[in-house]
């Protein structure tokens, strides 16, 4: 079956965990950047939500809810968790006939959300991650995979140069933790690479502006690159040379997993519907304002018909 963008990476569950924020024997020490709480103390939760998260599974919805039709290449666990990922997955209309299962847990991140501050412990189940790119798609998303992750890189590289698919790209702290060189292969043929203003340091080196780093990737040879710098919105350059400065929306901030990802589905939704770069970078950032106000990576993921009147 054909799609329009096949995701490929985790898909894991997030469990959030919200204390109450008048809970007395939880704290906070401003001066160290610590939460303190007794050892052996029972504390009072307003809320404990399982939701569906990891990088690729968040892309993957967030572009369907968009209109584009989409799939998701993952590796999870075939326990209770795995099935919640499953039904997840069906109910938003996402392709899951690329998922391979396997023995083990499903990888969770626990979030612990405190005064609209969260701490996040988190698991990793290794997979080996044995895909077969038996699919037609007109884009692949590649993001984050953890340990087993070069054969899969490569294996999309392949797919690539061979003008099967076209690149949008969104390494990982797994791939950042392996050094640039293990993936800067790819940037040549990235199409439209996602990173933070930390990340794309780390690939082209420290610059006095976001518009340098911004020209030293395009220096690397990815043709678009995307660069999302927290409250300074966002930066991004055409194929013509034509720089873009998108700022980011005041919103009330609940809780910021999975913004990236948002931002990603958003701007790489509008790239496909062929609207223009600055548009592009307008659904990215409210797809972005409408996560971080809701708990969870997927709860705020705006429908397309939300998106049109978001951005007017």
């Amino acid at each position: 079956m054909h799609t329009s963008v096949l995701s490929v990476g985790n898909s894991i569950i997030d469990l959030f965990l919200q204390i109450h924020d008048e809970e007395k024997v939880v704290s906070i020490d401003e001066s160290s950047n610590t939460i303190a709480f007794p050892r052996g103390a029972k504390i009072l939760l307003d809320k404990s939500e399982p939701r569906l998260g990891g990088n690729a599974a968040n892309v993957a919805v967030g572009l369907k809810r968009l209109g584009i039709q989409s799939a998701l290449m993952a590796e999870i666990a075939s326990d209770e968790f795995s099935e919640k990922i499953i039904h997840g997955l069906e109910d938003e209309g996402v392709d899951i006939s690329h998922i391979i299962r396997s023995k083990g847990q499903t990888s969770l991140n626990i979030g612990i959300n405190f005064h609209k501050e969260r701490t996040l412990f988190t698991t990793h189940q290794k997979h080996d991650h044995l895909f077969t790119f038996d699919i037609e798609a007109d884009w692949i998303y590649l993001t984050s995979l953890g340990d087993s992750w070069k054969h899969v890189y490569e294996d999309v590289a392949s797919r690539v140069r061979s003008k099967r698919s076209r690149l949008a790209f969104n390494p990982g702290s797994v791939q950042y933790a392996a050094g640039v060189t293990s993936f800067s292969h790819l940037l040549p043929i990235t199409d439209i690479l996602f990173v933070n203003k930390e990340e794309a340091t780390a690939i082209v080196g420290s610059h006095a502006h976001d518009l340098d780093l911004v020209r030293a990737l395009v220096h690397k040879g990815v043709k678009t690159p995307v660069l999302t710098d927290g409250e300074r919105g966002a930066y991004s350059i055409d194929e013509s040379g034509v720089y873009f400065h998108q700022p980011s929306k005041k919103v009330e901030i609940i809780e910021v997993t999975g913004a990236g990802d948002a931002f990603a589905s958003g701007f790489l939704s509008a790239y496909i519907l062929k609207k223009p770069i600055r548009e592009a970078m307008k659904w990215g950032i409210a797809n972005s304002a409408s996560v971080i106000g809701e708990i969870g990576a997927q709860t705020g993921l705006l429908h397309r018909e939300r998106m049109e009147v978001y951005v007017k």
